[in-house]
């Protein structure tokens, strides 16, 4: 990096960058841009797939892209040019390419069909496959290659290439082997790969655009004279005052002016209830307002509001999660330089010892075809493929591969409160009576008072009712942070808090919230409304548990209602009223000590915890929390994630499976190769098929996946 001189004004820019694919790759891209003079800091997302670069105003884009293009990867000037999800658009026309041109080198070996392609045929559609679809491998390759340096792509160029070779020599020799259809479905199983693994990148963007929506695009901005004007939100300064009607959601951070209402705010706080707004209180954009119109003044707009700063906190939480290399491109930076050299060593032994060129090259090429690391580059793509199928098919989708691998090494699960470990919506537990009446009567004189309210208390006392016959109501009126009242059958009904009935409820150590119904005056009933731990929670706690992961709870909900929530689930540790910082702090604080931290949540406020985590778990429902998460729950409830922690571990398993067993094959081969010990049960020819059959065993091994394992 060049240093700048002081005082310099700086320029900041987003570039779109393609060809990204692992950590290595954000590595070597943050390498090249650091080496461009006048670059001051360079910050390169992966999930985004995007590079910000401070830089002089001396130092052009240009030099910036052609320092991109050195290394194999291509830095996006002009968005314009550059549709949305262009790259896996590619990426899936390549594959079907390669999948469409591999299907007749695949049908001549099936038993029975008597289709024959002459090897110059099957020559031509394999070179189709592996130089036309899989060309950027070998391109990447090519310039990492003068740069002395490799990667996957070198393992997939040498592979591919070295099969479609040998195929060549064997059909000049008279010969018929497998390997151009070994490396025609080499480069279309990666391709497939490829393609699946941008798409589910491209999703990653997702979780900003997704968190802005909470808020509405425009308001209804109060102007000078007092009349009422629809503005879009971006006009909108601080100072201005706006209203929001009852059923609208708020559509920027402010301060209560006039009005009282309460405001839903579960999907950014964690609260699970409707905490009432009235002057001089705080409230935020995309909280929803119940029962009463209220006068806010804008005190935050664009990259100042709450969602906003969120959404920074996303992006710097996906940018910082730095994950490992993956194992087969840290071992292919050593083992492809190593088998070039052993070949070359070959074919120069073999010189000396015979004379002969024709004698050495047989030898080196050979162990070229065994060494060729098909297996090892199918090895993970495959499972990796497979489990994520299997996943998506029970309800659960994995975005980020990175994240399934660590969910199968969690040391650490933390779950939210609300609409996770909960129902995350009021529910009717327990009715008190006073007086002649059954609780079922007052029920249904509450449904039925409480039928034309949209506040999140009264859905739950209908759904108490369902079933019954509701009474009519007259004279019905809401009052915004009290109750509603009526006229049924001539007697008058109060339904509401303490405060709006003038009453004290003598109910002691009551979870959740009480609700009075009061006729002529008269106290007859208490309800108690809370969130109702779902049913699957217990028992996934329990499995959790004997397996040895450490579980937390950490809920914006009130400190008291957490304790009582993980003690009785049986969980390690409880935090209340934790805001979203709070949640991701507390993420990075186990992070730093060493543990792999899985965080399971559903709200807005749990975005950026999700986004920390090594293995963000989103539930069913709210579109900003899956987006932000690497892994989505798709189904209501929590039986995904308990097959999600299953697979992990299986795939795991069979990768490492994979992994040995191709390094296993070459370990065995290679030395038979060097010595020339092949050459007398075929050589080359016996390579070629054990290069096949190597990658079948890791591809039926792998396919393995398909089926979900009933324990862990």
């Amino acid at each position: 990096m060049t240093p700048v001189t002081q005082g310099e004004p700086m320029e900041s820019r987003t570039f779109p960058i393609e060809g990204m694919t692992c950590a290595t790759c954000v590595f070597r891209v943050e390498k090249a841009l650091k080496a461009v003079s006048g670059v001051e800091t360079v910050m390169v997302n992966l999930a985004l797939n995007e590079a910000t670069v401070a830089y002089a105003p001396a130092t052009t884009p240009k030099a910036l892209a052609q320092a991109v293009a050195e290394k194999g990867y291509t830095l996006v000037l002009d968005r314009t040019n550059q549709p949305e999800g262009a790259e896996a658009r590619t990426l899936a026309v390549k594959a079907a390419l390669a999948w469409v041109l591999s299907i007749p080198l695949l049908l001549t070996m099936v038993p029975g069909l008597n289709l024959h392609l002459s090897w110059e045929i099957q020559a031509l559609i394999s070179a189709a496959v592996v130089f036309g679809a899989g060309q950027s491998f070998f391109v990447r390759a090519l310039k990492l290659l003068r740069q002395g340096e490799s990667s996957m792509d070198t393992l997939i160029a040498l592979g591919s290439g070295t099969a479609w070779a040998f195929g060549i020599s064997e059909g000049l020799a008279g010969r018929h082997d497998l390997s151009f259809e070994t490396a025609g479905l080499l480069v279309a199983f990666l391709l497939l790969g490829k393609w699946l693994e941008a798409k589910a990148k491209g999703k990653s963007a997702d979780s900003l655009k997704a968190l802005l929506k909470l808020a509405p695009s425009t308001a209804m901005r109060l102007e000078a004279d007092g009349s009422e004007r629809e503005v879009p939100v971006a006009d909108l300064h601080p100072g201005d005052r706006i209203r929001v009607r009852p059923g609208a959601k708020i559509p920027a951070d402010g301060s209560v002016l006039t009005g009282e209402a309460d405001v839903e705010e579960a999907q950014l706080t964690g609260e699970p209830l409707p905490v009432p707004k009235r002057s001089g209180d705080r409230v935020l954009a995309g909280a929803l307002v119940h029962g009463g119109a209220l006068e806010v003044e804008v005190q935050a707009v664009g990259a100042q509001s709450w969602l906003a700063r969120l959404a920074a906190q996303i992006a710097e939480a996906q940018t910082s999660k730095a994950s490992v290399q993956a194992l087969a491109d840290r071992i292919s930076s050593r083992f492809v330089p190593a088998i070039l050299i052993l070949a070359a060593l070959t074919f120069f032994g073999w010189y000396l010892y015979t004379g002969s060129v024709a004698e050495a090259w047989r030898p080196a090429v050979t162990l070229l075809v065994i060494a060729c690391p098909c297996a090892l580059g199918l090895a993970t793509p495959v499972a990796m493929t497979t489990a994520l199928g299997t996943a998506a098919r029970h309800g659960l989708l994995i975005r980020e591969a990175h994240a399934f691998e660590r969910l199968a090494n969690l040391t650490d699960l933390a779950f939210d409160k609300t609409g996770t470990l909960t129902e995350g919506r009021p529910t009717l537990q327990e009715v008190r009576t006073f007086g002649v009446r059954t609780s079922d009567d007052l029920v249904r004189l509450s449904a039925s008072l409480e039928r034309d309210s949209e506040h999140p208390l009264a859905q739950g006392i209908r759904e108490a009712a369902i079933g019954q016959d509701l009474e009519a109501v007259e004279g019905f009126r809401a009052h915004p942070g009290g109750g509603v009242t009526g006229t049924v059958r001539g007697l008058a009904y109060r339904l509401g808090n303490a405060a709006f009935l003038g009453v004290d409820f003598a109910w002691p150590d009551a979870e959740g919230t009480l609700v009075g119904l009061q006729e002529e005056g008269h106290l007859i009933g208490i309800f108690r409304l809370s969130d109702a731990v779902r049913p699957a929670s217990m028992g996934l706690v329990r499995e959790l548990k004997a397996q040895g992961l450490r579980l937390h709870l950490w809920s914006g909900d009130r400190p008291e209602a957490a304790s009582r929530m993980a003690e009785f689930l049986g969980l390690s540790e409880s935090v209340g009223g934790c805001t979203p910082e709070g949640k991701r702090a507390r993420v990075s604080g186990l992070q730093a000590a060493g543990r792999v931290v899985g965080f399971v949540g559903d709200g807005v406020n749990d975005t950026a915890a999700l986004a920390q985590a090594d293995a963000g778990i989103a539930m069913a429902g709210l579109e900003a929390a899956q987006a932000a998460a690497p892994i989505n729950l798709l189904r209501p409830g929590l039986e995904p994630l308990r097959l999600g922690l299953r697979l992990a571990r299986r795939t795991q398993a069979i990768v490492r499976q994979n992994l040995a067993w191709a390094f296993a094959y070459n370990l065995v081969l290679i030395p038979l190769a060097a010595t020339g010990t092949l050459e007398r049960f075929g050589g080359a020819m016996l390579a070629g098929a054990a290069m096949g059959l190597s990658s079948v065993t890791v591809v039926l091994n792998a396919l393995r996946l398909r089926y979900v394992p009933n324990r862990h």
